[in-house]
């Protein structure tokens, strides 16, 4: 039992990687060619009194994301417990499935990096909106049979 929750945190860190992977910006890396150079930067002749946006922290919100995603699943098993069980068992493989890629990711190429980071994170999304449907209908039904 303990062995399958590590394996779970485990599955659910990777597949929160691969979600915020999509955050982080490439940046070309520099030669000590580059670095040699100089470039010249002009200061804006008049400031404006523009304030900068507020501060966003995707890395929360996508945490934050896997986080419901995982409480909504445990909420599902109240709600609809033969629901639960198939998204559980979905849950599961695609939390054991990035598992082995998380193992070998650092070994692949860039190109499949982008592939597959791609394919789990839609595979997340695809499934985290599938629960919070299946909760949403279950919590309906229970609340339509109210008479």
């Amino acid at each position: 039992m303990i062995c399958n929750q590590k394996n779970l945190c485990l599955g659910v860190l990777l597949c929160s990687v691969w979600v915020l992977a999509g955050c982080q910006t490439n940046r070309p890396k520099t030669s000590l060619q580059n670095k040699s150079q100089v470039s010249t930067v002009q200061a804006p002749s008049k400031q404006s009194n523009v304030t900068p946006p507020p501060a966003a922290a995707p890395a929360d919100s996508k945490t934050t994301k896997i986080g419901l995603c995982q409480s909504e699943l445990v909420s599902l098993k109240q709600i609809n417990p033969k629901a639960y069980a198939v998204k559980q068992a979905e849950f599961n493989r695609l939390v054991n499935n990035a598992s082995v890629y998380g193992s070998i990711r650092g070994d692949v190429n860039a190109g499949t990096k982008d592939t597959l980071d791609a394919l789990y994170k839609y595979k997340t999304n695809e499934l985290c909106a599938d629960i919070e449907h299946e909760v949403l209908q279950g919590l309906i039904q229970r609340g339509e049979s109210v008479k």
